[in-house]
């Protein structure tokens, strides 16, 4: 919450203004460090819709959300692995019904049917859990890789990328079979498997797409930041970026809250959309809300899902499947 004293540099919503047919309701996770009343590493899961939403904060309780890593939406539930809290969360779309599974170091993680598959960057390996059972075990999918960072599973295959020393992006069978190198000399912290192509972002800035063998990999936009998240629709490129430049009002220029940007499939059009918390004290260290991921609200049925999206306010916005 501002403080007395404090001058306000951005809105905690920065909608620009972006031709699309309808909106899409987002969520996303942020992280900042708070230094008054006391130092605390700060985590929250948020929503809203764009483009003219207001954003409101689903998950706060700092016993569910501290240190989220990026966020997904699968199985009609939102997820984020938490490296701080050493588990992966869930819930629903309005926030309620958490359901948590103690996966200390989970960086990602992705739902296909009834397996949730996670991502152990320090320990190289992807573990797989049966959510059908009442209390499932962390089976090993695939161990002995490369620092894995994020995974997307699909009917058929598993994708998963690695960075460090590797810096690829991987693909296997369900079983695990089939370990195939489709691309490499990409620092990619999320990617998306969509309509027969793979979209990626780069710690460097870039968004990419390739064929789902990696052949003709092409540069769709570039120069958006540190980029750690990325969303896909029929029509629509989401992307999140952890920081973007901001200007101080003593006029210096530093790094500032973090930024989710949209823009088409073919990377054109490419526009600011949303803008994390940006306060300002000159008594205490700036520390603007970094951006860890963001994912679009994928409706199964426009009728049942304005239902869920009540609490939200947000009913009435008619949301695009997830392409």
């Amino acid at each position: 919450m501002k403080k007395r004293g404090h001058q306000f540099i951005a809105l905690a919503l920065s909608v620009s203004s972006f031709a699309a047919a309808a909106a899409d309701p987002l969520v996303w996770s942020e992280t900042y460090q708070q230094f008054f009343p006391r130092f605390a590493n700060i985590g929250s899961i948020n929503a809203a819709s764009v483009p003219g939403g207001t954003s409101s904060a689903l998950v706060t309780d700092a016993t569910r959300v501290k240190g989220p890593n990026g966020v997904e939406f699968a199985g009609g539930r939102i997820w984020w692995p938490d490296q701080q809290l050493n588990r992966v969360v869930s819930v629903l779309p309005d926030g309620s019904s958490f359901k948590t599974y103690n996966i200390a170091g989970a960086y990602d993680v992705d739902v296909q049917g009834s397996l949730l598959y996670v991502t152990l960057q320090n320990s190289g390996d992807i573990l797989k859990l049966d959510l059908s059972q009442t209390f499932p075990s962390a089976d090993v999918f695939k161990s002995g890789l490369t620092s894995p960072f994020a995974i997307d599973v699909t009917a058929d295959s598993v994708f998963w990328s690695q960075v460090g020393a590797s810096n690829r992006l991987m693909r296997s069978n369900l079983d695990g079979s089939g370990v195939q190198t489709l691309l490499t000399g990409l620092t990619s912290y999320d990617f998306e498997v969509t309509g027969g192509y793979i979209y990626l972002t780069t710690t460097d800035g870039f968004v990419k797409r390739s064929n789902l063998d990696g052949s003709g990999l092409t540069t769709l936009a570039s120069g958006l930041g540190f980029l750690n998240g990325i969303d896909v629709t029929a029509d629509t490129i989401y992307v999140s970026a952890l920081n973007g430049v901001t200007t101080l009002p003593s006029g210096t220029q530093t790094l500032g809250a973090g930024r989710i940007f949209s823009m088409g499939l073919d990377g054109s059009g490419a526009v600011e959309v949303l803008r994390a918390q940006e306060y300002y004290d000159p008594n205490l260290p700036f520390s603007p809300s970094q951006m860890r991921g963001v994912a679009v609200l994928a409706v199964p049925e426009p009728g049942t899902y304005a239902l869920m999206l009540a609490g939200l306010g947000l009913i009435g916005l008619a949301a695009r499947r997830r392409g």
